[in-house]
């Protein structure tokens, strides 16, 4: 969910749970990538096309991020002595 303050602030939530690799690949991709209104035809849809493509990316890039991280803290709860936790970080 997100909240359009201006143009330029935008302020985003969720209810109960953090965001999604997909959520933050959005939120973010703009801030890497910006298209004027004024670019040219050609370019214009030659940034669109890279820009999809780097949106991608950062959503597998996120996801495997994810992956790792769940796996490093499986390793610290059954090295601490709590594998009944690890079924807690299974989607």
């Amino acid at each position: 969910m997100d909240l359009i303050l201006d143009e330029n602030v935008k302020a985003y939530g969720t209810h109960f749970r953090g965001f999604t690799p997909e959520e933050i690949a959005e939120q973010t991709i703009d801030k890497i990538i910006y298209i004027g209104n004024e670019s040219h035809p050609a370019i214009r849809d030659q940034a669109l096309a890279f820009k999809d493509h780097i949106h991608a990316e950062l959503i597998k890039a996120m996801k495997q991020a994810v992956v790792s991280d769940r796996l490093t803290l499986k390793h610290r709860f059954t090295d601490a002595g709590h594998p009944e936790l690890t079924k807690l970080l299974e989607n």
